[in-house]
């Protein structure tokens, strides 16, 4: 690696050499300014001598002095900087603090101090910064951040401070940016109106990122852009008075940008790297305060990855298209909620903008929020982009053609890539007329334009691209040529260059992917001819493809080839050895160490297309079986316990007939389901026969798990002594075996048992013990599972232990769309914030539990729910309010009735309301 070395000032000899020798210590090629410069060097020089040939640039900034030999007013060191931006160089810079000894002879007068301060001013845009005082400390920085250049960013590593911006995740601006006056001017009026938050939402495509990432550096960093005029937009301009005094940008686009290393990053970033918090909790409160003080700006690109519509592992390629429950769009992390609450609500001098497909729930109504939707382009900015594709026509003419669109831009690229390569006028806008919209077609333009795109191809290309369609997932080069029928890769290439050409296929440079709009996909896939054919050959494919090893998967796309295995295998209507592939290679990674429960979900449903109640497509029966009970108990983990029972039954049913060991499993399952909905004695009549089945047949495992379960059952049903007993005995089982992951179960129902008795030491030691054993074998919703208890015992020990754990909890529950421990989870949380004091925050996470728990018909939880709700009201002396609250949790605690009751929730109902009756006596 080259590293060119730049300084100001004769009086830094010490210091460059200092860096110089640092460098070579390092045997890395280090490039001085005194190398090459003479009388006979040219500015022009500068890049293809030696700055373009460099990897980093280091500048050591002093003093000015002395110009180039040309006559040029500006210092070597200037022009050399100026080159490395130019370049996109990554710059580390070296700042003399303000009182640096200079010898006498080399003070500057005031007219040169006034060109040092500047260039420092102006310098220290977009690159590392920090300051010198000796050499030595001078060549310990160089080395540490030569030594972290490349790595992720973190506090105190490099980052770069206010005035310069922070792009944590620089956006890649492609070619063909028009200019979007009209909605860049909408963001200056906004950075310099009154509300805090902008909330810009968009589907995908419509440029939202692309905008906003334009608008920051043209319009408010005032920095030049490739592509716009120097200038384009001044009317956007933000004045100087209105600039930001810093500005980052974050992308939760990227796989580690999460909420977390947001926080942590913006709180060093907007405190010039002097705060810092125990807790994510803490450390938001912090950021608040300075985001009150200061005139920064905070940029969250990507946002919708933050709520819960978004924020499962297949998001990148969800597109907008998602199931709308109750709480699509509230965030994932209630923390990221009530941050959003408060940036909106309090008085603030920074400004906070959020570009999102969907809008978040948390900012609905607040007075300091702007929610801005972008619905379509703007007229003029359509006539820009017509003409950038090379389409001709007078304004008028161009707008009359988008009209009929509604300026929806799929459909405008679409219809630019008909007029631009019609066959008779090539890029004449006159070649729309001959596609009009009829009146029947309004409301389908999108799909019209599309029919037209799609004819106006010859055969070999429609068919083509009706095959790219064939796939699940954006592909690269090699996949597609799995489905080239042309006879040279010239003829291939170009057809797809057509495509792309026409924008029916979109390709991503830096991915090197091609994929299809959503709507391109489902419209030209009809009108695939021979599918099972094309799935076959697809099949055939990805079946060489290598993946990793079961217990290598991290995540979710290193299972992309054995998807789209699966996925080909089924459209060609081979279903039984689909179902061996899920089986066999994809239930561990995506049931167990992803808890990828919704994914599992898609892929099982496609065994069954002719509805769950008909499996009939395979052939054997007790796959059948198999595939009905994995579809029950992955309807149990994402809050359909109700949904879940019939296919457990018939899971059963099957396994009746002679199946007695994986019936054992089936009766747990099934009394899984009943327990949260409140069947009480069904669920412990099913375990008691599964563990005289296991006894049966002499059965180990399934002895150890039945004594597991029931011994949670127990403990729900108040009965301390039997569960204790229940789960000795499942734990000396499950260590003498070394079965780690069901010994990590039942150490959380010990922990279980331990709070609902209110014993809060056995609690803590019993969830970190399951904390501990769920890592061995990385099973998600065991590790889930153990930080909510752990948390919830935690609460009154250490709130700040007890928030981390709670909060990774409710996350990574959020994620897998693990709603069956996302109610106990939220009232976790309802007890956390009343043992901190903040009662409001207490009540909206209750009210939230409780929604869930309504919808899901979690009676447990209902009961747990409305025993909070009766407390906090008791407490604020509301005793009407407390009465409803503990009657209705006694009616759901009661279930089936005593012994099959939740007992320890009856008692506190019951005790609850003899507190009211006492406290009415005593007005």
């Amino acid at each position: 690696m080259k590293v060119f070395l730049s300084s100001t000032g004769r009086d830094l000899k010490a210091y460059r050499e200092a860096v110089f020798n640092a460098i070579q210590g390092l045997h890395l090629h280090c490039v001085r300014m005194e190398d090459f410069h003479g009388p006979a060097i040219k500015i022009e020089d500068f890049d293809d001598q030696r700055i373009g040939e460099c990897d980093l640039f280091v500048i050591i900034l002093g003093h000015l002095h002395g110009t180039c030999p040309d006559g040029n007013e500006k210092s070597y060191t200037e022009l050399e900087y100026e080159t490395a931006q130019r370049l996109k160089k990554p710059c580390f810079l070296f700042l003399a603090p303000e009182d640096f000894s200079f010898p006498a002879s080399l003070i500057e007068n005031d007219d040169k101090r006034s060109k040092q301060r500047a260039f420092r001013d102006r310098a220290v845009r977009g690159v590392i910064r920090q300051t010198f005082t000796t050499p030595d400390d001078l060549s310990a920085q160089i080395t540490q951040a030569i030594h972290t250049w490349g790595q992720p960013a973190k506090p105190g590593n490099f980052l770069p401070l206010p005035p310069q911006p922070y792009f944590a995740h620089p956006y890649p601006l492609q070619e063909n940016f028009t200019g979007r006056l009209q909605e860049r001017r909408m963001l200056t009026e906004w950075l310099t109106g009154g509300r805090n938050v902008l909330s810009l939402v968009a589907i995908g495509g419509m440029g939202k990122s692309a905008l906003t990432w334009a608008w920051l550096q043209r319009d408010v960093l005032g920095l030049p852009l490739p592509g716009v005029a120097e200038n384009d937009g001044g009317e956007c301009r933000v004045p100087d008075a209105a600039r930001p005094e810093g500005v980052l940008w974050w992308s939760f686009y990227e796989k580690e940008a999460s909420f977390a290393a947001f926080v942590r990053e913006a709180l060093y970033y907007a405190s010039d790297g002097q705060a810092a918090g125990s807790s994510l909790f803490d450390q938001l409160k912090i950021l608040t305060i300075f985001l009150a003080q200061r005139r920064l700006m905070l940029v969250l690109d990507g946002f919708e990855r933050e709520l819960r519509a978004y924020a499962g592992l297949n998001a990148a390629y969800q597109g907008d298209y998602f199931v709308e429950d109750a709480d699509f769009r509230s965030c994932v992390d209630p923390r990221a909620g009530a941050f959003l609450q408060w940036i909106a609500s309090a008085p603030m001098r920074s400004r906070v903008l959020l570009t999102s497909r969907l809008h978040p729930t948390e900012l609905d109504g607040l007075a300091g929020c702007q929610h801005t939707d972008l619905n379509a382009l703007d007229p003029e900015d359509a006539v820009d982009f017509f003409h950038v594709q090379g389409v001709k026509g007078t304004r008028a003419e161009i707008q009359a053609a988008c009209a009929p669109y509604g300026y929806h831009p799929l459909a405008l690229r679409l219809l630019a890539g008909v007029i631009a390569k019609d066959h008779r006028s090539p890029g004449d806008i006159r070649v729309a007329a001959r596609h009009p919209v009829s009146a029947e077609m309004v409301g389908k333009e999108k799909h019209h334009i599309l029919q037209v795109a799609y004819d106006a191809m010859d055969k070999p290309k429609r068919e083509l691209l009706s095959r790219i369609a064939a796939f699940r997932s954006p592909m690269g080069h090699e996949a597609l040529a799995a489905v080239n029928r042309f006879r040279s890769e010239a003829k291939f290439h170009a057809a797809l260059d057509e495509l792309i050409g026409r924008g029916l296929l979109l390709f991503d440079h830096g991915q090197a992917r091609y994929d299809l709009h959503p709507v391109v996909r489902q419209r030209t896939y009809d009108r695939l001819r021979d599918k099972a054919g094309v799935h076959t050959r697809l099949r055939d494919y990805f079946a060489k493809v290598p993946v990793p090893d079961e217990e290598e998967v991290l995540g979710l796309d290193e299972l992309a080839p054995l998807v789209e295995l699966y996925h080909h295998t089924l459209r060609a209507g081979q279903y039984d050895q689909a179902y061996e592939l899920l089986w066999d290679r994809l239930k561990i990674p995506l049931y167990y160490r992803l808890g990828a429960y919704q994914v599992y979900i898609e892929l099982l449903l496609g065994l069954f297309p002719d509805g769950e109640d008909q499996p009939r497509l395979l052939k054997n029966e007790v796959d059948q079986a198999c595939a009905a009970g994995a579809l029950g108990i992955c309807y149990i983990r994402n809050g359909q316990s109700r949904r879940a029972l019939p296919l457990l039954v018939r899971h059963n049913n099957i396994r009746e007939k002679g199946d007695n060991e994986n019936l054992v499993t089936g009766l747990e399952n099934l009394a899984d389901a009943q327990r949260v909905l409140g069947q009480l004695k069904e669920a412990d009549k099913n375990l008691r026969r599964g563990l005289e089945l296991s006894r049966k047949i002499h059965e180990e495992y399934g002895e150890a798990t039945s004594h597991s379960e029931l011994g949670a059952l127990e403990a729900y049903q108040g009965r301390s002594e039997k569960s204790s007993e229940e789960l000795d005995a499942a734990l000396s089982s499950f260590h003498k075996h070394h079965l780690k992951q069901r010994e990590s179960v039942a150490w959380a129902y010990i922990a279980l048992r331990a709070l609902l008795t209110k014993n809060q030491i056995e609690a803590i030691e019993a969830a970190r013990q399951s904390r501990k054993l769920a890592d061995v074998e990385r099973n998600e919703r065991d590790i889930i599972r153990a930080k909510w208890l752990l948390g919830w015992a935690l609460t009154k020990q250490s709130q700040t232990e007890a928030e981390a754990h709670l909060g990774e909890a409710l996350t990574g529950c959020r994620r897998i769309n693990l709603v069956e421990f996302e109610p106990d989870i939220l009232l976790a949380w309802a007890r956390w914030h009343l043992a901190s004091g903040n009662g409001r925050l207490a009540i909206e996470h209750a009210a939230e539990a409780l929604t869930i728990a309504d919808r899901c018909e979690y009676r447990l939880v209902q009961a747990d729910v409305h025993n909070f709700l009766a407390q906090l009201a008791l407490d604020s002396g509301n005793h009407a309010t407390a009465r409803r609250q503990a009657e209705i949790a006694r009616e759901r605690a009661w279930c089936d009735g005593p012994p099959h009751c939740y007992k320890p929730a009856l008692d506190e109902a019951d005790a609850l309301l003899l507190r009211c009756e006492e406290a009415v006596k005593k007005i």
